[in-house]
């Protein structure tokens, strides 16, 4: 699924709404200083932030399955391409808000 750019949406969903999801996330970091992401989102906007992720994933996966190779497996693992799907819609969004 691509964005059509004027379109409002990413990943199918509402701008807005993904915007709005981006509120609930909090920072925290560790002793080792990696930081965290976390949210408790209400389900009005859990439902389509978690859409969002995983019609982005689905487009990461498509794009892996043409680099696997017997010798080398998968390019990546199931949480890493979550967490580049998490990084692509938040680049996305950006994109959007930046004219």
């Amino acid at each position: 699924m691509t964005d059509e750019p004027d379109s409002g949406t990413i990943a199918g969903e509402p701008v807005p709404v993904l915007e709005r999801a981006l509120s609930y996330l909090a920072t925290t970091s560790s002793i080792s200083e990696a930081g965290y992401f976390s949210a408790e989102l209400p389900s009005h906007l859990m439902a389509p932030f978690t859409r969002a992720i995983m019609r982005i994933e689905a487009e990461l996966l498509l794009h892996d399955a043409d680099k696997v190779t017997a010798e080398a497996g998968e390019p990546r693992t199931h949480s890493q391409r979550r967490h580049d799907a998490f990084l692509a819609l938040l680049m996305r969004i950006d994109e959007q808000a930046t004219p």
